[in-house]
C-alpha cells in the first residue's frame, strides 16, 4: 500500500510541476533544461498517465522518461544539438495534448476548420477536398486527379479516394489511367486497389487529342492556374460532378455495432467513466466527411461500371452470358473494356497546379546546395524504397481493337487490299476479329520492390512479380469477353545505371571522343565472328548517339493456355505480311526493269520470266504459309505449353540518351560537389 501511495505521489503532475519550478527559481542550471522543453513534456505524458490514457502505452514509464534525459544530456554537450532537441521537443508537446486531451483536439480542429476552408478536420484524421489537378508539362503532356485525401494521425497512413490520370504520349496515342483507392502506410508499405488502365489511339478515342503542341501558357509562374488547354479538354468531356456540389447534411453519431461481442455489464460510475463526449462540430464535420468519401465513391466510373457489369450479368432464365460473373479477372476485364469509352479524366477539378511550377518553387540557392549534395538524395531514397514496398491487387490495361486495325493498315497492309484480292480477304478475315472489339490484359496479385543504393557504384534495381497474367478479347456492345491467353505468372526486372537520378550528372560517363570511336570502329574490324561483330557495332552506334542502357529482363511462367482463335487470328497476320512483302518485292522488280534500257526481246524474257517467279512465289506462299497449316503447328506446341513447367524469358537493353542530362547540371556555376 505504501509503495502504490509512494508511486503515485511520484508520477503527479502537479507535484513534478512544482518541484521543477522550485528548482528553476533557485538554481541555475534547471533553466537551461525547462527552456529546452523536456519538463513541459514530461508534465504532458504524466498528467496523460494520470487519466489512463497516454500517448506510448506499450513503453513504461520511468524507460521512457530516463530515455529522454540521456538524450538531453547528449544534446546539452552542443548548443546546436540542444537547438535541434528544443526544436523536436516543442512540437511533441503539441502532439502529445492533441492525442492525450479530448479539448485540445476539439478546439485545434474547431479553429483549423474556420481558417482552411478546404481541409476537414475529423477526431484523428484531416481530409482534405477539391484538391487541384497536377498538370503534367514536361516530356508529355497529362493531367493528374486526386479527388481526395484522408491522412490519418494515429496510423501514420494517408488514403487516396480517386486517382484519375490521362497523359497524351503522342499525337495519336493516349493513356488513361484510375483506380478507386490507394493507401499509403507511413514506413510500412503503399497498397493499390484495382488499377484500370486504357491506351487510346487516334482522335476518336483520345481525350486531349485536339491539343496542339505544348500547353504551356504565359502565365508559366503562377501556383494555381484556371483554364488551361489540358482543364478545358477534360472538362468538355468529364463529368462535372463533385463533393463540393452536394450539401451538407448532418448525420448524427450511431453507437458502434458489437459485431457478435456484447459490452459487459459495469456500475454506473465506470460506465460513465468511459463515455466520450463529442461536439455538435465534431458531429457536423464527420457528417459532412462521410458524405463527401460517399459521394466519391458513387459517382467514380470504376464504381459505376462495375454496378452496370452486375447488373446485366445478373443471372436470367434462360440467358448465358459471355462470361463467368464470379470470375473477378472476367468481371475486371469487362469493367475495363466498358471504361475505354469513358473520358480519361472524368472529374476534372476547376484548377491546376503545373510540375514546372512545383519544381520552381524552391529558391534557386536552396535548389543549388541539394544540387551540391546529391548523397543526401540517395540517404533519403534508400530507406524510402526499403519500407515502402508496393502491393497492387491488379492492373487491366485495354486497347480497342478498332485503333489496332487502323495501325495495321497504315504500317501493314497499305493500299495492297485495294490490289490484291487475296490481301483483301486477309484484311477482312483480320479486321473483322478486330474492329468490333477491345483486347485487355490482366495482371493481378503485383508486389514492386526498388533499392536505390547509398553507394552509387551500384545500380538501382527495380523488380515486379505477377502472381497471374491473363488476356481477354471482350466485345463492349453485347459485354461479351473470351480469355484467349493465360499464363502462370511473370516477373520483370529493371536495373537502372545510379547516375540517372537527378543531380548525379557528375557521374556521367564522359562523352564519347574521337578517339574513343575510332577504338570502337577499330574492334568492328578485327571483331572474330558475327556475334562479336554485331556487338561491337551496337557499342559504336551508341558512343555515336551517346547513350546509356537500362537493362531489361522479363520472364513469363509456364503453363500457358492459348485460345484456338487467336491462333488464327495470329496465322492469317503473318500470311498477310508475307504476300504484302511479295508484293513489294514485286514493284521493286518492276521498277528496275522500267529503268532499264534493254531491246524488247529481252524486256519481253524478262517479264516473262517475272511473272513465272511471281507464280512460282503465290505457289510457295500459298502452299508454306498457310495459315491453317500454321494454326495447326501452332496448336501442337501450344498444347505442350499447357502441362510444361518452366520460364520463358527476355533479356535485353532500352536505350537512354545521356544529352539531356549532360544539360541539366550546374557543374559549371556551382562547383564541385560536396558531398557526391
Amino acid at each position: 500500500m505504501k509503495s502504490t501511495r509512494l508511486e503515485r505521489t511520484v508520477k503527479d503532475p502537479i507535484i513534478f510541476a512544482t518541484l521543477t519550478l522550485l528548482l528553476a527559481i533557485f538554481y541555475q542550471w534547471p533553466r537551461r533544461w525547462l527552456i529546452s522543453g523536456q519538463p513541459l513534456l514530461q508534465f504532458f505524458i504524466l498528467a496523460g498517465d494520470v487519466r489512463d490514457y497516454r500517448v506510448l502505452p506499450s513503453f513504461h514509464l520511468w524507460p521512457l522518461f530516463t530515455t529522454l534525459h540521456l538524450i538531453y544530456a547528449i544534446c546539452s554537450t552542443s548548443w546546436l544539438l540542444y537547438y535541434v532537441f528544443a526544436a523536436i521537443c516543442y512540437p511533441a508537446c503539441f502532439l502529445v495534448c492533441l492525442f492525450q486531451f479530448v479539448a485540445v483536439g476539439d478546439f485545434a480542429r474547431k479553429n483549423s476548420r474556420r481558417l482552411l476552408k478546404q481541409l476537414h478536420f475529423i477526431d484523428d484524421k484531416i481530409a482534405f477536398f477539391d484538391i487541384p489537378a497536377l498538370e503534367i508539362d514536361t516530356e508529355v503532356d497529362g493531367l493528374m486527379v486526386l479527388r481526395g485525401i484522408t491522412f490519418s494521425l494515429s496510423s501514420l497512413s494517408f488514403v487516396v479516394h480517386g486517382v484519375e490520370v490521362g497523359i497524351k504520349l503522342s499525337d495519336d496515342m493516349e493513356l488513361a489511367i484510375q483506380s478507386e483507392m490507394v493507401k499509403v502506410k507511413l514506413f510500412r508499405g503503399v497498397e493499390i486497389g484495382d488499377c484500370f488502365a486504357n491506351l487510346k489511339g487516334g482522335q476518336y478515342e483520345m481525350t486531349f487529342g485536339q491539343l496542339e503542341g505544348s500547353t504551356k501558357d504565359a502565365d508559366g509562374d503562377a501556383v494555381f492556374a484556371e483554364g488551361t488547354a489540358l482543364l478545358k479538354a477534360a472538362s468538355r468531356e468529364g463529368d462535372t460532378r463533385s463533393s463540393s456540389s452536394v450539401e451538407v447534411e448532418k448525420v448524427k453519431m450511431m453507437d458502434q455495432m458489437t459485431d457478435g461481442s456484447p459490452p459487459e455489464d459495469v456500475v454506473a460510475k465506470e460506465g460513465l467513466k468511459g463515455m466520450k463526449k463529442l461536439s455538435p462540430d465534431n458531429e457536423e464535420a464527420n457528417g459532412r466527411y462521410q458524405k463527401m468519401v460517399k459521394v466519391i465513391e458513387e459517382t467514380n466510373c470504376i464504381y459505376e461500371v462495375r454496378q452496370y457489369v452486375k447488373k446485366i450479368t445478373k443471372k436470367v432464365p434462360g440467358e448465358e452470358r459471355g462470361f463467368d460473373s464470379t470470375d473477378d479477372n472476367a468481371v475486371r476485364a469487362a469493367i475495363c473494356s466498358q471504361l475505354h469509352s469513358k473520358p480519361s479524366v472524368p472529374h476534372p477539378p476547376q484548377r491546376s497546379i503545373k510540375v514546372t511550377t512545383l519544381q520552381n518553387l524552391a529558391p534557386p540557392y536552396i535548389r543549388g546546395f541539394m544540387h551540391r549534395l546529391p548523397m543526401l538524395l540517395r540517404l533519403l531514397l534508400n530507406p524510402l524504397n526499403y519500407f515502402h514496398p508496393v502491393k497492387i491487387s491488379s492492373i487491366t490495361a485495354t486497347a480497342s481493337g478498332r485503333w489496332i486495325d487502323s495501325m495495321l493498315v497504315e504500317k501493314v497492309f497499305l493500299d495492297y487490299a485495294d490490289q490484291d484480292h487475296e490481301i483483301a480477304n486477309l484484311k477482312k478475315r483480320i479486321s473483322s476479329w478486330l474492329s468490333y472489339a477491345n483486347f485487355a490484359v490482366g495482371l493481378s496479385g503485383i508486389t514492386g520492390i526498388a533499392s536505390v543504393p547509398f553507394i552509387p557504384t551500384y545500380d538501382i534495381r527495380c523488380q515486379l512479380v505477377f502472381d497471374d497474367v491473363m488476356s481477354y478479347r471482350a466485345l463492349p456492345a453485347q459485354l461479351d469477353l473470351k480469355q484467349v491467353i493465360r499464363l502462370g505468372g511473370a516477373d520483370a526486372t529493371f536495373i537502372v545505371p545510379s547516375f540517372l537520378l537527378p543531380h548525379h550528372e557528375h557521374l556521367l560517363p564522359p562523352v564519347p571522343s574521337k578517339d574513343h570511336k575510332s577504338d570502337l570502329e577499330k574492334q568492328v574490324d578485327e571483331a572474330d565472328g558475327k556475334p562479336k561483330i554485331i556487338q561491337a557495332e551496337h557499342e559504336l552506334k551508341q558512343a555515336k548517339k551517346d547513350e546509356t542502357n537500362v537493362k531489361l529482363s522479363v520472364h513469363a511462367r509456364l503453363p500457358a493456355c492459348f485460345d484456338q482463335e487467336l491462333l488464327d487470328f495470329i496465322a492469317a497476320l503473318v500470311k498477310a505480311t508475307k504476300v504484302v512483302e511479295m508484293e513489294k518485292v514485286k514493284e521493286r522488280e518492276e521498277s528496275d526493269m522500267e529503268e532499264q534500257e534493254v531491246n524488247g526481246i529481252v524486256r519481253f524474257g524478262k517479264k516473262v520470266k517475272g511473272g513465272l517467279k511471281d507464280g512460282v512465289k503465290r505457289t510457295v506462299v500459298g502452299g508454306v504459309v498457310n495459315d491453317r497449316w500454321i494454326a495447326k503447328m501452332v496448336g501442337k506446341v501450344t498444347r505442350k505449353l499447357e502441362t510444361a513447367r518452366g520460364e520463358v524469358g527476355y533479356s535485353g537493353e532500352l536505350p537512354v540518351p545521356l544529352g539531356a542530362y549532360r544539360t541539366e547540371g550546374w557543374v559549371e556555376r556551382e562547383g564541385e560537389k560536396l558531398l557526391p
